[in-house]
């Protein structure tokens, strides 16, 4: 009677043991996949090229952490220099580049908040143009610590004007001011001449203490009427007083 084989078909573990036995190793030696297996996910070797959008987590003005949460990752990144619009936490911006030339933010994709933008950069700004435009639809609000505007001609049309200044100088070689009505007020006013040419309709002028008038000559001429009066009137004339007139009437 010949010899009856049976064959029966083995476990895949049963495969392995058998393997490692003929070979003469240990069963349970280490799986070379295995340190592939648990390489973390935002490790980057020097060619491992990125570019998908990403979360940003936080940041302090130059570097920026963002992550994608679907695939686990989580980089330190910058924001390209062409990105000027100021990533905020809670964006979806997109992530170019690799580990060794850098990562960079080259984009906002969305806002978290819509409505509040701010243009960024590092160190000074040129913006250059033949014709340039700022429109703000309720308001346009400068600040900073020095201005200043330099042009061949300029021109302010406002419904409403005010300049608060704690020193405030004006300077022209020729100034002229048209208004339908001015008024000036102050503690302390000083004007400073070589000549003043006034003409008006009408004039009134109160002072509430001494008004004083020093010239080398005084002139005060009226086509019909000129009155001095006041409770105690004095006039003096060190070497000549002259009264001129058709009628000369005292009392």
């Amino acid at each position: 009677m010949g010899e009856i084989v049976m064959n029966h078909r083995q476990s895949d573990s049963d495969v392995q043991i058998g393997l490692d036995s003929e070979a003469g190793n240990q069963v349970g030696r280490p799986d070379p996949l295995q340190p592939l297996l648990q390489k973390r996910a935002n490790t980057l070797n020097g060619d491992t090229h990125v570019h998908s959008a990403f979360l940003v987590e936080a940041h302090d003005r130059a570097h920026f952490t963002v992550s994608n949460r679907e695939h686990g990752r989580q980089y330190e990144v910058k924001r390209a220099a062409s990105c000027l619009l100021l990533p905020e936490p809670g964006d979806k911006v997109l992530v170019s580049g690799d580990a060794a030339g850098g990562l960079y933010i080259i984009a906002v994709l969305e806002q978290r908040v819509a409505g509040n933008t701010t243009l960024q950069v590092d160190g000074a700004l040129t913006v250059s143009a033949d014709e340039l435009s700022l429109q703000g639809g309720r308001r346009l609000a400068m600040n900073t610590e020095a201005f200043s505007l330099a042009a061949g001609a300029g021109t302010v049309d406002a419904k409403s004007w005010a300049v608060k200044s704690h020193y405030y100088m004006l300077a022209s070689a020729e100034l002229n001011v048209v208004a339908t009505a001015s008024k000036y007020s102050g503690d302390q006013r000083e004007s400073y001449y070589r000549s003043v040419t006034e003409t008006v309709g009408q004039s009134s002028r109160y002072v509430a203490g001494t008004d004083t008038v020093k010239a080398i000559n005084l002139d005060y001429a009226a086509d019909f009427v000129a009155r001095l009066s006041g409770n105690t009137t004095l006039i003096n004339g060190e070497t000549v007083v002259k009264a001129d007139g058709k009628q000369i009437l005292v009392g």
